[in-house]
C-alpha cells in the first residue's frame, strides 16, 4: 500500500496463567484515542451546541424558512419537533402529514471561535462521524466537503479554512427524493425496491431507496413507519494535532485457544517528522492486572506507518457466549513518546475467542454451525432492526435495557437486519459484555443494488471502514451481505415480473453486479479488515451453492405461518439448519396503544391501522385469535389474547428447533424490538415494555428445556431433554398428569441420562395409559429433576385453547417486601391458565409473567421497583385465559 510503512517489530512473549475475569462498563469505547498535556498531542472539540437550522425553501410551510435552535446529532423531524413545527410524528396518523419534509432542504449551521494556539498546531481536520444523507458543507463561505453515504464518516483538512476566532460551519442537506428520483427515471430499467415504496412512474414517483446509501427502513417496512430524515446524525469534532496521531489500534487475533493466543498488535499512524521513537505497549488482564510495559525501539517514516507488535499470550482468559462461560477482555494500550515527551496515546478493550462457522456435510446436508472456542454453539436469540425511526436519540441507557433483556432471556445471538445501519460503539461494547454474538448484515435490504462504479466504490468505503471500526468486538461472529435480495430476485412476484420486462442482456446485468457486490466487493473487506470473522453472502442463502432458503444447507427464513397464514405447528414440517428468520404478531403493551392512539379500540380506525403496517392489517392476527381461543371479552383482552397467541407460536417453533440438534443449529425469531410504538413481531415493545413472547423466551431458550410434541394420533407424548451445558447430568424425569381442580391422574419417576450440548429423545409417554385422561381437563406437568432441585419445567395442554374446559380460578395474590423489591404470592383451588400480573402505569420488572398457576401450588413473582408498597398492591392486576375470554352461554 503506497504511503504505508510497515513495520513488524520483535516477539515477546506474556506467559500467564489467568483465571478471574472483569467486565468493563460498556461506556468504555472499543478504540479510544486522545491526548491531553502538551501542545502538539491530538485536542479534540466536539461541535455539539449552537447549531441552527431552517427549511431552504418551503411555500406551504413557511414557518419552517426561519432560523430555529436544534440539536446535534439529531435528525430534521425530531429538531422540527422540538421547535413546536409538527406534531408527535408517533401519534395516530401524523406520519402521512409529514412526508412533505422529504422533499425539502435544510440548511443546519453554527458558530465556534478557533484559538490562535490550535491554529499553531499542525493540523486541524473536521471530522463528521455521520450525515444523512446528500450535504455539501462550506466552511467561512467556502465549499469543502460533499457526502453521500450516511453510513460513512468524512473528514477533511479545515486548517486552510479556519481563522482565529469566529468561525461559522454550514451543512446543506438535499432532499434525498428530490436527489435521486431524476436520475431513476432517466435510467434504462427502474431495479423493483423493497416493496414498500410507492411507483407510480405517471406521477414521477419511482422507489429510489435502494439506489442511495442510506437506511432503507426510513422508507418504510412492514413494521415501520415512513420517515426519510436528513440531519446530522452522529458526533461533529474539530481535530487539532501535531507530530504525530494514532489512526487506529487494532488487535489482530491470528490464532486462538485455550493454551495460548497469537496476536499482533496492530497500531496505524500519522507522524510529521521521521527518525527513532519509542513505542510503550501495557496489557492488562480482565482481572484487572497490569503486566510489564514492554517499550520497542521504532522507526518511523513521515506520513503514514503501520507498526505491527506479535504478542503471545499462554493460558489465555477467553470471551464466551452468553451461558458458555465468562465474558473476558483484556486492554491494550500503546503510547508513541519521543525525547520523553508523549505524542500519541490509544487503548482498547477486546476479548480473545476463536471464531469458525462450520459448513461440512453431513447426513442432513451441509452443516451451519457456529463455533466458538472449539464449542459447538447452539444459536439462541432475535432479529434486531433500528430502536427507533429516528437513530441519535436512542441512548446507552435504553440500549442497555433492551441488550440486558435480551441476555436476561438466555438469548446468546442478535442479527443485526440489513434494512437498518451500522450502529455505534456502545450497542457493541454492550454485546460484548453481555455475551451476546453478533450477526450482522451489511446494509442492504430486499432490493436488487446498482452497479454503476460510483456506487460500488462507495460501498466498498463504507465496508472498509465499518468492518475496521468493529473488528475488535468479541461479539462480532459473522458479516453477512444483505437480507433477502437474493431469495427476492429469485421468488418474489415483483421481481419475477421486472426480468421478464427486461431484455436478457439486462437482466444478466443485474445479477453480475449482485455477485461482484456480495461475492467480491464485502467478502474481500471481511477478509482484509474482519479480524477472522466469516462472511456470508446473503440471508437467506446457500453461498451460491444452490438456490437460498433450503433445509438442507444454509439458513432460513421461514414465513408460511403467519405471512402464508399456515398454522403454527407447521413449524414441525420444517427441519433447516439454521433458521435465522421467522415471526408472528402480536399488539404491544396496552399502555403503548393508548400513547399513540388513546382511548380508540376500533379496530378499523386510522389511529390503530396507522400502527399495524402488515398488508392485511388486523385479519392475520384475528385470524389466528379465533382459530385457537375463544373471544375476547374485551380490548385490553383482546390485546393479552394477541400476545399469548404469538408466545405460544414462537415457543412451538423454538422448541421444535432445539429439538432437532444437531441438524438445526440456531433460532433468531423476528424481532426483539421495535423502532416506533407498532402492532408488530417484536418481544419487546417501542418503550421497553416486555411482550408475553419475551417471557417465554426466558424458558424455550434455557439451558436445559423439556420439548414435547404430540404424535400426529394424539395418543403418545413425545419429548427431548435438550441440553446447552458442557458436562452432562444425571437427573429424574417427573411427568403428572393433572386434572384442572387438581386431581393427579398419574405421578411417574423416570431416571435420564441428560447429554451435554445435544438433544436427547426420551421415551414416548403414552396418554392411552392413563386412567381418567381427558384432553380438555387434563395437563401434564412436565419436571426435570436433579437432588431435589428442578433443573427444567413444561406443562403440556392437549387441545387447542378454546376448547379447554378451564374454570373460574379465583386467585389469590398477595404482595409484600422481600429485600430491595416485592414478592408476589399467588394461589388457586384450580388451575390458572397464563397468569398475566400488571401495574398500570408504574415502573416495576417482574422476573415471570404469562405463567400457569397450579391448583394448590403457588407462585412467587419477584417484582423489581422503586415505588411503595402501598403503591404496588393498589396497582396490581391480575388475569387470565379464563378472564379474557367470553365462556360458553355468556356474552
Amino acid at each position: 500500500m503506497r504511503g504505508i510503512k510497515r513495520t513488524v517489530l520483535f516477539l515477546f512473549v506474556f506467559s500467564l496463567s489467568l483465571t478471574s475475569a472483569a467486565r468493563l462498563t460498556a461506556q468504555d469505547k472499543m478504540q479510544h484515542t486522545e491526548a491531553v498535556g502538551p501542545t502538539g498531542q491530538l485536542q479534540q472539540r466536539q461541535l455539539t451546541t449552537g447549531w441552527r437550522f431552517r427549511a431552504v425553501q418551503s411555500s406551504d410551510h413557511p414557518e419552517t424558512t426561519a432560523w430555529h435552535p436544534t440539536t446535534v446529532p439529531g435528525a430534521v423531524h425530531t429538531d422540527l419537533e422540538h421547535a413546536g413545527l409538527i406534531p408527535n410524528p408517533f401519534f395516530g396518523d401524523n406520519e402521512k402529514r409529514l412526508q412533505w419534509i422529504e422533499r425539502t432542504d435544510w440548511e443546519y449551521t453554527c458558530d465556534f471561535e478557533v484559538s490562535a494556539a490550535a491554529l499553531h498546531q499542525q493540523h486541524a481536520e473536521l471530522v463528521f462521524e455521520g450525515l444523512d444523507t446528500f450535504a455539501d458543507i462550506q466552511l467561512n463561505g467556502k465549499p469543502v466537503l460533499h457526502t453521500d453515504n450516511m453510513f460513512r464518516s468524512w473528514t477533511f483538512d479545515a486548517k486552510p479554512y479556519l481563522v482565529a476566532g469566529h468561525n461559522t460551519l454550514t451543512i446543506l442537506f438535499h432532499s434525498p427524493m428530490n436527489t435521486v428520483t431524476p436520475l431513476v427515471a432517466k435510467a434504462p430499467y427502474v431495479l423493483p425496491g423493497t416493496g414498500y415504496e410507492p411507483f407510480n412512474p405517471a406521477k414521477g414517483i419511482y422507489p429510489v431507496g435502494h439506489y442511495m446509501r442510506k437506511a432503507p427502513y426510513q422508507f418504510g417496512w412492514d413494521w415501520g413507519p415512513r420517515f426519510v430524515t436528513s440531519g446530522i446524525w452522529r458526533p461533529v469534532h474539530l481535530d487539532t494535532w501535531s507530530g504525530a496521531r494514532i489512526r487506529s489500534l487494532h488487535l489482530q487475533q491470528e490464532s486462538v485457544t485455550a493454551a495460548r493466543a497469537i496476536t499482533n498488535v496492530s497500531v496505524a499512524l500519522d507522524s510529521d517528522v521521521a527518525g527513532s521513537a519509542t513505542l510503550e505497549v501495557h496489557l492488562t488482564d480482565p482481572a484487572g492486572h497490569a503486566l510489564p510495559v514492554r517499550q520497542i525501539s521504532v522507526e518511523l517514516d513521515r506520513g503514514a506507518n503501520h507498526l505491527l507488535v506479535p504478542v503471545r499470550l499462554d493460558h489465555p482468559q477467553l470471551w464466551w457466549p452468553n451461558g458458555y462461560g465468562p465474558q473476558s477482555r483484556y486492554t491494550v494500550a500503546v503510547n508513541l513518546v519521543r525525547g520523553g515527551q508523549h505524542l500519541a496515546t490509544a487503548t482498547l478493550h477486546t476479548g480473545l475467542r476463536s471464531v469458525e462457522l462450520r459448513r461440512v456435510p453431513d447426513q442432513w446436508g451441509t452443516s451451519f454451525t457456529f463455533i466458538i472456542n472449539g464449542v459447538p454453539i447452539y444459536a439462541k436469540g432475535a432479529d434486531v432492526v433500528p430502536f427507533d425511526s429516528f437513530p441519535p436519540r436512542t441512548t446507552t441507557a435504553q440500549k442497555r435495557v433492551i441488550l440486558t433483556s435480551a441476555r436476561d432471556v438466555h438469548m446468546n445471538m442478535l442479527r443485526i437486519w440489513g434494512g437498518g445501519f451500522y450502529e455505534t460503539d456502545d450497542f457493541y461494547d454492550l454485546c460484548d459484555e453481555l455475551g451476546l454474538m453478533v450477526w450482522h448484515d451489511f446494509m442492504f435490504g430486499g432490493a436488487m443494488v446498482p452497479g454503476d462504479k460510483a456506487y460500488q466504490e462507495n460501498v466498498q468505503a463504507e465496508a472498509a471502514e465499518q468492518v475496521e471500526r468493529l473488528s475488535d468486538h468479541p461479539s462480532m461472529t459473522i458479516w453477512c451481505g444483505n437480507n433477502e435480495v437474493e431469495t427476492a430476485w429469485h421468488n418474489w412476484g415483483d421481481q419475477q415480473k421486472f426480468q421478464k420486462d427486461v431484455t436478457s442482456a439486462q437482466r444478466e446485468r443485474v445479477w453480475q453486479d449482485y455477485v461482484v457486490m456480495f461475492r467480491d466487493i464485502l467478502k474481500s473487506a471481511v477478509a482484509e479488515h474482519g479480524n477472522g470473522v466469516p462472511y456470508w453472502p446473503s440471508s437467506p442463502g446457500s453461498n451460491f451453492d444452490d438456490a437460498g432458503g433450503t433445509d438442507s444447507n444454509g439458513d432460513v427464513h421461514s414465513w408460511s405461518v403467519w405471512s402464508a397464514g399456515a398454522p403454527y405447528t407447521d413449524y414441525a414440517k420444517i427441519a433447516p439448519r439454521f433458521l435465522s428468520e421467522f415471526g408472528f404478531q402480536s399488539m404491544p403493551d396496552l399502555r403503548t396503544v393508548r400513547s399513540f392512539a388513546g382511548k380508540e379500540e376500533d379496530l378499523s380506525s386510522p389511529l390503530l391501522l396507522t400502527h399495524e403496517r402488515f398488508i392485511h392489517g388486523f385479519d392475520r392476527m384475528q385470524q389466528y385469535l379465533k382459530a385457537e381461543f375463544r373471544p375476547a371479552r374485551d380490548f385490553p383482552s383482546f390485546v393479552y389474547l394477541s400476545q399469548l397467541m404469538q408466545a405460544e407460536a414462537i415457543q412451538f417453533g423454538v422448541e421444535h428447533m432445539r429439538s432437532l440438534r444437531p441438524q438445526n443449529m440456531g433460532t433468531l425469531y423476528w424481532q426483539l424490538d421495535d423502532c416506533w410504538p407498532v402492532a408488530s413481531w417484536a418481544s419487546i415493545d417501542y418503550y421497553g415494555r416486555w411482550k408475553a413472547l419475551q417471557y417465554y423466551a426466558k424458558r424455550f431458550y434455557a439451558p436445559i428445556v423439556l420439548t414435547p410434541e404430540l404424535d400426529s394420533a394424539g395418543h403418545e407424548l413425545r419429548l427431548h431433554i435438550v441440553s446447552d451445558e458442557q458436562t452432562p447430568r444425571a437427573a429424574v424425569l417427573r411427568v403428572r398428569f393433572m386434572r384442572f381442580d387438581g386431581t393427579v391422574l398419574s405421578d411417574q419417576h423416570q431416571p435420564v441420562s441428560v447429554a451435554a450440548l445435544a438433544s436427547t429423545p426420551v421415551a414416548p409417554i403414552s396418554l392411552t395409559n392413563v386412567a381418567g385422561f381427558d384432553p380438555t381437563a387434563t395437563v401434564a406437568v412436565l419436571s426435570l429433576e436433579q437432588e431435589g432441585r428442578s433443573l427444567a419445567t413444561r406443562n403440556v395442554y392437549f387441545t387447542r385453547s378454546a376448547d379447554l374446559a378451564l374454570q373460574q380460578p379465583q386467585i389469590n395474590a398477595q404482595v409484600h417486601t422481600e429485600g430491595s423489591g416485592f414478592v408476589v404470592e399467588l394461589s388457586t383451588p384450580v388451575l390458572a391458565r397464563a397468569v398475566a400480573l400488571s401495574f398500570g402505569d408504574l415502573d416495576a420488572k417482574l422476573d415471570d409473567n404469562y405463567f400457569d398457576v397450579l391448583p394448590h401450588e403457588p407462585r412467587r413473582i419477584h417484582v423489581a421497583s422503586k415505588v411503595s408498597l402501598a403503591e404496588i398492591q393498589k396497582a396490581l392486576a391480575v388475569r387470565s385465559l379464563f378472564d379474557s375470554t367470553v365462556q360458553a352461554g355468556h356474552k
